[in-house]
C-alpha cells in the first residue's frame, strides 16, 4: 500500500512539475506604450526637481500564456486621440501624446492580437492612464480590487482627481439582473490567475486604496514584477523614495512594496517593470520583441 502510494505521489508530482514547466516555457511578456505624459519628475520621485518638466511613457503589458492572454493595464483612453476634451483640464495639464499609432488596438496588432483575444484584463488601478481603455474588452474578464472600484465611484478624500467616470461607467449593468455589464473578478486580496504560479495578482495598497501589482514567472527571464504606479522610477525602489504626497494613499504601503521588491530581487533575482520610468522603458524590449 505504501509503495503504491509513493508511486502515485511521484507520478502526480511529476505531472504538476511538467505542467508548470510547460507553462513557464511558453509564457511571453510584451511591453507596449499608450503614448506619454508630461509632468514634473518631483511628482513621481519626492524631492526631485519639478522643472523642467519631463515626458514619461504610459506603459502597459501583455502576457501570452497557454491558457489565455493577459493584459496588465490599458493605458490612456483612445477617445483622446479624436476628442482631447474627453480628459478636460487633464489634457492641458498632462499633454498626452495622442497620435493614432498609440491606440490600444493598433498596439495589440503588433503581436497579432485584438481586444477580443484577451482573456483577463488586470488593472493596477483605475486612474485615467491605467484604466482608460477597460471598456474596450467586453469579452474579457476584468480583474480589479473591489476597493478600487469602490474608490472610483466614491473616492476617499484627496484620491478622486485622476479618475475619469466615462472610462468605467460602461462596465456597469443598468436595469439588468447583474450589476456588471462585463465579466469581472472583484478581488479582496491576491489571485493566482491560472493556478500554476506563473501569473499572480498581488493586492498592495499604496498609490490608491485598491492598488495591485502582478508577478510573472518566466522561464529564462525569471520572476518579473509589474508594479503599476506603486513604483514610478527604478530609483523609488533602489533609493527608497516614495512619490510626492498628491500621489500617495498609503506611505507605509509604498515603503513595504519597495522592501518586498528588493527582497525578491535579492532572493529570487527578480526584476521589476514600471509604467512611467523613461530611461528604463527606453531600454526595454518593445513588442513585437518579448521576454520569455
Amino acid at each position: 500500500m505504501t509503495r503504491k502510494y509513493l508511486t502515485a505521489m511521484v507520478a502526480l508530482l511529476g505531472s504538476v512539475l511538467s505542467s508548470t514547466a510547460l507553462s513557464a516555457q511558453d509564457l511571453k511578456l510584451y511591453a507596449f506604450s499608450s503614448g506619454a505624459l508630461t509632468l514634473g519628475k518631483g511628482f513621481l520621485v519626492n524631492g526631485a526637481p519639478m522643472e523642467p518638466a519631463i515626458q514619461v511613457p504610459v506603459g502597459f503589458y501583455v502576457i501570452k500564456h497557454p491558457k489565455g492572454n493577459v493584459l496588465f493595464d490599458t493605458g490612456n483612453n483612445d477617445k483622446i486621440i479624436t476628442d482631447p476634451g474627453y480628459w478636460g483640464a487633464a489634457f492641458t495639464g498632462l499633454k498626452p501624446v495622442n497620435t493614432p499609432d498609440v491606440a490600444i488596438d493598433t498596439q495589440l496588432k503588433k503581436i497579432d492580437l485584438t481586444p477580443d483575444d484577451i482573456t483577463y484584463v488586470v488593472v493596477s488601478h483605475l486612474h485615467l492612464d491605467h484604466g482608460g481603455n477597460v471598456a474596450k474588452f467586453p469579452k474579457s474578464t476584468l480583474v480589479v480590487q473591489k476597493s478600487e472600484l469602490q474608490n472610483f465611484f466614491w473616492p476617499e478624500p484627496g484620491t478622486g482627481s485622476n479618475y475619469v467616470l466615462g472610462d468605467v461607467l460602461p462596465l456597469r449593468g443598468n436595469m439588468t439582473p447583474s450589476a456588471n455589464a462585463v465579466k469581472m473578478l472583484q478581488l479582496e486580496g491576491d489571485q493566482d490567475l491560472f493556478g500554476d504560479g506563473t501569473l499572480v495578482v498581488k493586492r498592495w495598497v499604496a498609490h490608491t486604496p485598491g492598488s495591485q501589482m502582478m508577478t510573472v514567472r518566466l522561464k529564462n527571464t525569471g520572476l518579473t514584477i509589474l508594479t503599476g504606479d506603486n513604483v514610478y522610477f527604478r530609483e523609488n525602489v533602489e533609493q527608497n523614495i516614495p512619490p510626492s504626497t498628491p500621489l500617495v494613499y498609503s506611505t507605509a504601503g509604498f515603503y513595504s512594496a519597495f522592501e518586498w521588491i528588493r527582497r525578491e530581487m535579492a532572493t529570487q533575482k527578480a526584476n521589476f517593470f514600471t509604467a512611467h520610468d523613461p530611461d528604463a522603458f527606453k531600454a526595454m524590449k518593445k513588442a513585437p520583441e518579448f521576454y520569455d
